[in-house]
């Protein structure tokens, strides 16, 4: 019994917790502005969802940077988005590689549990990350066009941000339900685009790539079988995720998928092995990846713009 006192006492202060931040959910949003693409978006890179797995990521870049593979359009969601904003804001893999390795646990997450009525950290330490790499603060000043998911938790919707405060929407994407309390921005409150869609090739689809590339950062399944209730209930949360991330990949030419087990949301020590999971992964894809280029034919610079209106995902 002397045992369960503190975690009695964890949960009785959560349980009373009260937190300033007032949500108060839009029925109808404004519709975001038009963005800037280009005319002909050859290749659309889709960077998923995944937590510390997102260091895979800057794996996969490193090869497309070493094999010339040139972007058009990057979409992000969660930990995608992280990689994918510093990666267009500054488009050096040294410089993402290092960003990305020197960031731990304590850098992101600003535990409170007297403010934790909607969530364990408030965004404060994530922000102060954000303003510290990031040099640019709107989407208009990214030297590639990006694209971010979020999810609006009120409406239940796909939200693809690709205009306005990049750091608000990188926070958005990230808002890990229960980790982070959700975000409000563009009149929405928004959390995790993972919720929904953990890979959004839909949106590289919709605004009618060429060519999509996706990173898949979801883990192989388990062969293992549950011994008690608990296990029943995680191993269908498993399933269901596996099943969700493979219905999201379809649409894309080619999927990468680093070979990732056993990693926790903010496990720190396996930095160094999904980076080289990321770039094996992709050495693998290369040759495909090459050879579509090749029949798709893609020649000359892009030059031209466009506007376009992002598209909408109702529940």
């Amino acid at each position: 019994m002397r045992n369960l006192k503190p975690l009695i006492l964890s949960l009785a202060i959560l349980a009373s917790c009260s937190s300033p931040l007032i949500y108060d959910p839009c029925a109808d949003p404004c519709p975001p502005e038009p963005i800037e693409l280009p005319e002909k978006i050859r290749v659309a890179l889709v960077l998923g969802s995944g937590g510390v797995k997102g260091m895979a990521h800057v794996g996969v870049l490193e090869e497309f940077e070493k094999e010339g593979i040139e972007v058009d359009l990057v979409v992000g969601c969660s930990a995608g988005s992280l990689v994918g904003a510093l990666w267009c804001d500054h488009p050096c893999v040294e410089c993402l590689k290092m960003a990305v390795g020197e960031m731990k646990r304590g850098h992101l997450l600003d535990i409170n549990l007297c403010a934790s009525r909607y969530g364990l950290s408030q965004g404060v330490n994530m922000k102060a990350v954000l303003c510290h790499h990031l040099s640019t603060r709107d989407f208009a000043e990214l030297k590639i066009p990006l694209i971010l998911v979020a999810t609006d938790l009120y409406k239940g919707e796909l939200v693809p941000i690709g205009s306005g405060d990049l750091i608000g929407a990188v926070q958005a994407s990230c808002a890990v339900p229960f980790f982070y309390a959700p975000v409000c921005f563009q009149d929405r409150v928004l959390i995790d685009g993972g919720v929904i869609n953990p890979v959004p090739v839909c949106v590289a689809q919709d605004l009618g790539a060429d060519m999509i590339i996706a990173v898949d950062l979801c883990e192989l399944l388990p062969m293992t079988f549950p011994k008690n209730l608990f296990g029943v209930a995680k191993r269908s949360a498993e399933i269901a995720f596996y099943w969700q991330n493979s219905v999201c990949l379809k649409g894309a030419d080619v999927v990468i998928k680093p070979k990732i087990c056993n990693v926790g949301l903010f496990d720190e020590s396996m930095k160094d092995a999904l980076y080289q999971a990321g770039k094996e992964a992709a050495q693998e894809a290369m040759p495909k990846i090459k050879e579509l280029i090749r029949q798709k034919n893609f020649e000359g610079c892009q030059g031209e713009r466009r506007l376009v209106q992002l598209p909408s995902y109702n529940a």
